[in-house]
This record gives structure tokens, C-alpha cells and sequence, in this order.
């Protein structure tokens, strides 16, 4: 394996998981006949789950998660000889040709089964858009799409509201100041302000690459970022996750021409990192001195002006990567042809993204095209040997082309492609 290139190995590594999940298929057929069979009965053991905790020395919950996922996934003649149909046919035979992971079977087959109080017409439709949606998402932003936009086209009003909803909402919130100023509090909140509290912290409790804080610790740092936001800022909306200013003490060509992985003298700093930083941030024109001390420092040139900032927000509502759901207030504005090169700072030429999905468009050799206003992502050829282009669903309109698709789901044609362009573009903004 050492003497293969990084694409040929990546290649060998998908090729050894999509041999994986076949083998996986074929673990599921086995295991529902030997459910559907009582055979665990026959060997001494109270159910299926304990035969496979002591042969397979899994848990008991796993256990009883694959027995579920074998069940969807194929007919079950029960030792009465009743047949009891696969609720997920489509997923099976997409598992068993290597197509999805266990992961999204898992996904599919927990959204699948809360619609039971559905027809059953709009149960199999849902199957087939989440499966058709699994060839570009990873479990969680499979997940996500399928509580945005699939339930609101076949569940839109969802199971009825209970009768003995009380007449406030029950909140409560109990604090204890230390002498030494720390506090401790405790509360409770109603579930819509229980959803706004966790909407406002998920943006910045998400764990970074090299985080090493504990999930209490994150959640805490995230609370004091949402109150420092909310006392700096109380007119938030209006500015959309505006940068702060950043200096580079080192001249315009030189940070042109540095290597991506060279470490900028004085500085912890590569130029790669640096010319990230610099797309979006406020840059500040200065005149350095002989001994690096500033002779004159101009008004800062905003890189992306308050006006294209706003657009941007109203055209994307956030990152713009595949799958990603992180709001536009914690967004960069990235330059599609970097302002180093040229690049305008124009809407046609911009992007956001977030923190994690800018790195990686810098570092990687992902492509990003505007197109009618709309983003597209194309992978690089270790992701997709097709490198077939990918947007984010995330931020479309729900209805845009799923209300017509109750026929088996295919690739967009040109045509369907454009007509859903035409809804993303944005309004034309002037100063």
C-alpha cells in the first residue's frame, strides 16, 4: 500500500466499504430469517437480540438496532406463516448494491417508521426521496432533510396536538451568585424556546478538528458567545455576521506568492491560512516603516461592503456547501476567484460558507460555480469519480420540484435544473 498515490488508495478504500455494505446486505437477509424462524428459541436463548450479544459480542442495543434494520429491509415469514412485508424494499436494494450506508439505512428506517399514521402511498414516496437524496448526504444531513422537507410534503400537519396543553409555557430559571462572582444556574423551558435556546448555541458548540473540550465545556463556551453576541450586538440581524478588522504586517505580493505551507515570518500563521483569513475580512491599508513600525494607516477597505453582505444573507441564508445547515451570522464571504488574483468583490463572485467548509475549499481541490444564483459544489475525483456537481438543499424552498415527484426518482434534466435556478435567484440589490 505504500507505494500507492493518495487517489489510488482513497479509490481502494471506497471500493473496500461499497464491499462492505454488500456484505452487510447480505448479513440482514441472514439475520431476518433467523428472527423470522425462531431459531434463537430453538437454541436455548429468550430472543433473537441475546443470541447475537453472546455470538457476536455486540450490545444489547445494537443488537436490537440491526434486528430492526433486518426486519425493514426484507419479508418476514413469522413462525405463524404470516408474511410480513419490507417497509424499506428501495433501501434494500440500494444496501445491497453498495449505494448507501448503514448509517442512512438507520436514518431512512427511523424517519420512515414515525410516519405510520400516513397512507401508504406517501410513506413509499418519502422512501424514495430519502434514498435518492443519500447519494450526496451524510447521515446527519440526511436526517435534517428529511425532518425539513420530506415530512412537509407528505406530513405537513403531522399527529394531533394534544387536547391538555397547559395555558402558560412552563418556564423557570434559578441562579446562585458565588462570592467570587462565578454563577450557577438551573432552569426549564417550553419546547419552542427549548428549539430557539439550542438554534442560538448550535453554531458555536460545534466540535472543530482539534477540539478537546468535553460536551459540557463547548456548551458552556457556546452560551457566553451567544450572550457576548447579544450584548455587542442587539441589532444582530441587520449585520449578518460582519467580520472584525485583521491587520498582515507583510506586503500584497509577497503574500501572493507565498507557498500555501510556508509559515509567515513573526507569525504562527501559513500563508494558505493567511490569504483564507483575508477573504473575508476588513483589510487595513498601511505604510510600514524601515524597522516595521507603521508610518500611516488609511480607513479600512472593506473587502465585502455592508450592501453585497446583506445579499449574499438574502441569497444563500447560510453555508452554501453540500449538507450544510450553519446559519449565514456565523458565515464567511468567500471570493469564488480569490480578490488576490483579481477576483471582484461582486455578488457573482461570492459565496458564504462557514468557518469549516472555507478551509476546506482552500485546502482541497473542491470547485465552487455560481450558476443563477445557485452554488455548485463539484467534488474532487477520490469523492466522485463522476465529479458530478452538488448544491446545498438546505436553504430551497421545500416544495421546489418534490410535490411532482410521486413517479421513481431520477436525475434532474437540464430543464429541471434551470427551472429550479430561476426560483434561488436573487433580487437585485443597489446602494
Amino acid at each position: 500500500l505504500w507505494q500507492l498515490g493518495n487517489r489510488e488508495l482513497v479509490t481502494r478504500l471506497t471500493a473496500v466499504h461499497r464491499r462492505i455494505l454488500r456484505d452487510y446486505a447480505e448479513y440482514f437477509d441472514i439475520l431476518s430469517e433467523v428472527d423470522g424462524r425462531g431459531a434463537a428459541y430453538e437454541l436455548g436463548y429468550s430472543n433473537t437480540a441475546a443470541l447475537l450479544v453472546h455470538t457476536q459480542n455486540i450490545s444489547r442495543s445494537e443488537a436490537n438496532q440491526r434486528i430492526a434494520q433486518a426486519t425493514a429491509l426484507h419479508d418476514v415469514k413469522t413462525p405463524t406463516g404470516a408474511v410480513v412485508e419490507a417497509s424499506l424494499p428501495l433501501t434494500a436494494k440500494k444496501l445491497a448494491a453498495g449505494q448507501i450506508s448503514v448509517g442512512q439505512v438507520e436514518v431512512i428506517r427511523k424517519f420512515v417508521g414515525s410516519l405510520n399514521h400516513v397512507e401508504a402511498d406517501k410513506v413509499a414516496l418519502a422512501e424514495e426521496l430519502m434514498v435518492e437524496r443519500a447519494a450526496e448526504d451524510d447521515p446527519n444531513a440526511l436526517a435534517r432533510y428529511g425532518e425539513r422537507w420530506v415530512r412537509d410534503i407528505v406530513d405537513p400537519d403531522g399527529t394531533a396536538p394534544e387536547d391538555d396543553e397547559p395555558q402558560r409555557p412552563e418556564r423557570e430559571l434559578r441562579r446562585h451568585v458565588f462570592r467570587d462572582g462565578r454563577m450557577e444556574f438551573k432552569g426549564r423551558l417550553d419546547a419552542e424556546t427549548a428549539a430557539l435556546f439550542d438554534a442560538l448555541l448550535a453554531p458555536f458548540e460545534k466540535r472543530e478538528a482539534d477540539d478537546t473540550r468535553g460536551y459540557a465545556e463547548r456548551g458552556g463556551d457556546a452560551f457566553a458567545d451567544v450572550l457576548q453576541k447579544a450584548a455587542n450586538c442587539p441589532d444582530l440581524p441587520t449585520h449578518n455576521g460582519y467580520k472584525t478588522e485583521v491587520a498582515f504586517t507583510i506586503s500584497m505580493d509577497e503574500l501572493k506568492k507565498s507557498v500555501d505551507e510556508r509559515v509567515l515570518p513573526g507569525t504562527r500563521l501559513t500563508a494558505g491560512e493567511a490569504r483564507r483569513i483575508a477573504c473575508d475580512a476588513h483589510v487595513l491599508p498601511a505604510v510600514m516603516g524601515g524597522d516595521s513600525k507603521p508610518l500611516d494607516v488609511a480607513v479600512p477597505a472593506y473587502v465585502v461592503p455592508a450592501h453585497i453582505r446583506r445579499g449574499l444573507v438574502l441569497r444563500d441564508r447560510g453555508c452554501a456547501f453540500p449538507g450544510c445547515d450553519r446559519p449565514a451570522s456565523v458565515c464567511h464571504s468567500h471570493h469564488i476567484t480569490s480578490w488576490l488574483r483579481g477576483g471582484p468583490t461582486a455578488l457573482g463572485n461570492l459565496v458564504l460558507l462557514c468557518g469549516q467548509h472555507h478551509r476546506l475549499i482552500h485546502r482541497s481541490e473542491w470547485e465552487v460555480k455560481l450558476d443563477g444564483g445557485i452554488a455548485w459544489f463539484t467534488p474532487p475525483d477520490y469523492v466522485d469519480p463522476v465529479r458530478t456537481p452538488r448544491r446545498n438543499h438546505s436553504w430551497s424552498a421545500p416544495n421546489a420540484g418534490l410535490h411532482a415527484r410521486a413517479r421513481p426518482c431520477s436525475s434532474p434534466t437540464g430543464s429541471q435544473l434551470q427551472a429550479n435556478r430561476s426560483r434561488g435567484r436573487p433580487i437585485a440589490l443597489k446602494r
